[in-house]
């Protein structure tokens, strides 16, 4: 098995990784992980989403893309759909872990079937491709449990002597243009 670290966040949640690789650079160690367990995400489906407020875009399996889109939730509205979220779940035999960074399961997904294989845009408009999981209802509003089908991967760094945190997305682009080209290379 490979090694693992700990990744923890302002709220003392951690996340599990594998360690994919590891480099020095300029005198610090930096590492590429993966989550352990799968990260999944829990989005809510509006109709007539304008386009300045939808986060995500993509209609529910069947529909036209016109018809709707998913927007993120706030951590209020989260927080209130964890307990339906995580019962559905447990329906496939999967656990919900409220991780640092992401929420993750553990237990093994179902495969991907490609009809619920869900294109989803991020803000920047990189499209990237989930398995659906699940859909459930909350005060009379529609979720999806989403799985992304590429790898979750983050870049840490490792402190001598003390506890590894993630990379900040306020590293300067070089540092992040060096890691890619030492690390990445793996994930090809």
């Amino acid at each position: 098995m490979s090694d693992t670290l700990l990744l923890r966040d302002e709220r003392n949640q951690v996340l599990e990784c594998e360690i994919l690789k590891q480099v020095q650079l300029d005198g610090e160690s930096y590492a590429l992980l993966m989550p352990v367990h799968q990260p999944i995400q829990v989005l809510a489906w509006e109709e007539d989403v304008p386009e300045s407020h939808a986060s995500r875009t993509s209609a529910r399996p069947g529909e036209d893309e016109d018809e709707g889109g998913l927007v993120d939730l706030d951590p209020e509205e989260l927080k209130a759909v964890l307990p339906t979220a995580q019962a559905v779940l447990e329906e496939l035999n999967l656990k919900l872990i409220e991780s640092a960074y992401t929420l993750t399961v553990k237990g093994d997904l179902p495969e991907p079937i490609e009809e619920t294989a869900i294109e989803i845009a991020d803000d920047a408009d990189e499209v990237e491709e989930y398995q659906l999981l699940s859909t459930f209802f909350h005060d009379q509003r529609q979720f999806g449990i989403f799985a992304p089908l590429d790898p979750l991967l983050f870049f840490a760094v490792q402190p001598p002597d003390k506890e590894a945190y993630l990379l900040s997305p306020n590293a300067p682009e070089e540092l992040f243009a060096r890691l890619q080209d030492r690390l990445l290379d793996l994930a090809e």
